[in-house]
């Protein structure tokens, strides 16, 4: 294993402007995780609720979902909220579930909702991601060091094998998906899986291209989830309620049949305009910035470059 703190990354010619630009967007999600903190109304207030044996799956706060495996002598995280506010405070209703400390923590991507709590770590933890997951985290870190604490200490490329504390976890990666970094932590014992943000229900799922993330990927990605671990009933992510095989399946069908309308509209010399207006896209208003293209325009672009 690396100790990923006193390694010192040099980014030179097209690379530093890569890095530059997922710096800026880095900070701005920073940003936006502060002023959303500061505005009017609290978000909904935090709840641990036992999925199955001694996983657990964490709610509310500011952020995405997640999630706590106790152990016999410290407790394991997965991902770490938005604000370091809730962060705290997630660490405070963790201590009724388990009064054990904190031993590790593992991120499984590197969004803001899901790594920006960590500004309120106040001890020495190890934090583990997919090494992908820890470049697209570098930059920001570079330009504002005392966001230094906040970097995974470890990563892994492809699979890693965990023992934590009696509890098995396997960890893999199966290419870029949502971002270039996405981890799922499938726990065999319990037939539970820990997606990130690979599962959306009711809106079309988020597709970082600023990340390298793509959507042929992502289909892939959710596919190799089903078939990796046929044993898994549970699948557990960060903006959806506990789902099963089905649900998954579903998902995977429902994103198929996106792409295949939007493959054949295009055979028929539609434009990415009227593809959009199909699918009830909406411009966005005159003078916004756009964050990011909606799947719609994604799909239509990767269906481009694979011809």
């Amino acid at each position: 294993m690396r100790d990923l703190r006193s390694k010192k990354i040099i980014l030179k010619g097209s690379v530093r402007l890569v890095a530059a630009a997922m710096a800026f967007i880095l900070c701005l999600t920073m940003a936006t995780g502060l002023t959303l903190a500061q505005q009017p109304g609290s978000p909904p207030p935090l709840a641990i609720e036992k999925i199955k044996d001694n996983v657990y799956i964490i709610k509310g706060g500011s952020g995405a979902n997640c999630f706590l495996i106790t152990g016999k002598k410290t407790n394991l995280l997965i991902d770490a909220k938005m604000t370091p506010e809730s962060f705290k405070d997630m660490l405070a209703e963790i201590q009724k579930i388990s009064a054990r400390p904190l031993g590790m923590i593992i991120l499984t991507h590197s969004d803001g909702d899901h790594v920006n709590g960590l500004r309120g770590l106040q001890e020495k933890v190890k934090i583990l991601s997919h090494r992908k997951t820890y470049e697209e985290m570098l930059p920001a870190v570079e330009q504002t060091p005392e966001l230094k604490d906040i970097l995974p200490t470890e990563t892994y490329e492809g699979k890693k094998l965990l023992d934590f504390e009696g509890t098995r976890l396997e960890l893999r990666n199966f290419g870029p998906a949502h971002t270039s970094g996405d981890t799922i932590i499938f726990i065999p014992g319990s037939r539970v899986a820990i997606a990130g943000d690979l599962m959306f229900y009711g809106r079309d799922p988020l597709i970082h291209k600023h990340k390298n993330g793509t959507f042929y990927g992502y289909l892939n990605t959710l596919q190799a989830m089903l078939d990796y671990r046929p044993e898994i009933e549970i699948f557990l992510s960060g903006h959806a309620e506990p789902a099963g095989r089905q649900e998954v399946a579903g998902l995977i069908a429902s994103l198929k049949d996106k792409e295949a309308k939007i493959r054949e509209m295009m055979e028929q010399g539609k434009t990415l305009d009227d593809i959009k207006a199909a699918f009830g896209v909406q411009p966005p208003p005159s003078g916004s910035q756009v964050r990011r293209p909606p799947l719609v325009e994604i799909i239509y672009q990767e269906i481009k470059e694979k011809k």
